[in-house]
């Protein structure tokens, strides 16, 4: 968050319209005076909307809407909680006294840089925490109920949804926020969309700055095997089964950074669970060629695309299945150290 310390070289205009993107959770950088934002006013999959915090306005060019900070709040109060102009405007007037956006002040001279990776992961790390906390087996609220519904359709329940600590958000095109833990160390977020005509644009929204070439999202090092995933949703559904020792790649094809995690983490056995796709098996042979690791391919049932589809019944099968292969090469490699003649190994 950008805090100028000189009230009097405060621009009112911009304090005022990035303390009300604060406080609806959909500016999370402060250090730009000019940047795009997700529109919460349409069903937007790209940012389209410019925020200028120097001049106090906004104008999105996707549904055409402009104007100021108050302008903001009448649309939202009107579109989410249909409120009539009064009331949205002594709500923009409790948002500008509010505890939460009390700390936020635009300077007239504020520079136009980029922020550094420090401040990126700052506005990340306060953007997602600064989001209250869901309880999914019990909060009624209507958008926790959209997501928790949409989550069930796909699959996840709420139980696992409290685990990795998802929450919402106001934003209407990307609904549900998760935060993205290397070995327990939080690296930033991702926003989902829960809108199919969105899904077809793109799935996913990363906080500024999120780097996925270096970090490995789950948790790893805890056995000498970790299951590798291409996406969030992949691991997931891994975690809801019981198996915690699995990370996201977030693509298809391992980062040298993220290989050298692994071995740094003392990981021998790679399990390729990447998608049963030509991408997925590209990823499985680049992970073959790496030295230092045994690969074991995940035992994909017939008709079954990525981890996403499955039920726990057939991942209980695949997962059998996986093992025991993993605990045949283990007790293989054990052989042939202690000097057992095995076929297996004789070309």
């Amino acid at each position: 968050m950008a805090i100028e310390n000189n009230p009097k070289k405060d621009n009112d205009k911009g304090t005022n319209l990035a303390k009300v993107l604060w406080y609806y959770n959909l500016l999370y950088d402060t250090t730009s005076l000019q940047q795009k934002i997700v529109c919460p006013f349409h069903e937007d999959a790209n940012p389209s909307m410019l925020v200028n915090l120097d001049e106090g306005n906004w104008h999105c060019f996707g549904c055409n809407e402009s104007g100021n900070a108050q302008r903001f709040v009448q649309l939202m109060e009107k579109r989410y909680n249909n409120l009539d102009d009064l009331r949205s405007y002594k709500k923009y007037r409790s948002i500008l006294k509010s505890d939460k956006c009390s700390d936020i002040h635009i300077g007239a001279a504020q520079r136009l840089a980029q922020p550094s990776k420090k401040e990126q992961y700052d506005e990340a790390y306060m953007y997602y925490h600064g989001l209250r906390t869901v309880d999914w087996l019990v909060d009624q609220e209507d958008e926790v109920q959209q997501a928790k519904e949409y989550m069930l359709r796909r699959g996840f329940n709420p139980k696992t949804l409290n685990l990795i600590k998802a929450k919402v958000t106001y934003n209407w095109s990307y609904g549900l926020i998760f935060p993205m833990m290397d070995n327990g160390k939080f690296k930033g977020w991702v926003s989902r969309t829960m809108h199919k005509q969105i899904e077809e644009k793109r799935k996913y929204l990363y906080n500024a700055g999120f780097s996925r070439a270096t970090t490995l999202v789950g948790n790893y090092g805890s056995k000498d095997y970790v299951f590798i995933v291409e996406g969030f949703m992949d691991r997931l559904k891994f975690v809801q089964y019981g198996v915690h020792n699995v990370v996201a790649i977030l693509g298809w094809k391992m980062s040298p950074q993220q290989i050298q995690k692994l071995k740094d983490a003392g990981v021998k056995y790679l399990i390729s669970a990447l998608d049963n796709d030509t991408c997925g098996q590209k990823g499985t042979k680049y992970l073959q060629t790496l030295p230092g690791f045994k690969v074991i391919r995940w035992k994909y049932l017939k008709g079954i695309k990525d981890p996403g589809e499955m039920d726990q019944e057939r991942f209980r099968k695949m997962f059998d299945k996986t093992m025991a292969e993993y605990s045949s090469l283990k007790k293989t490699k054990g052989a042939t150290k202690n000097g057992r003649f095995n076929r297996q190994y004789q070309k």
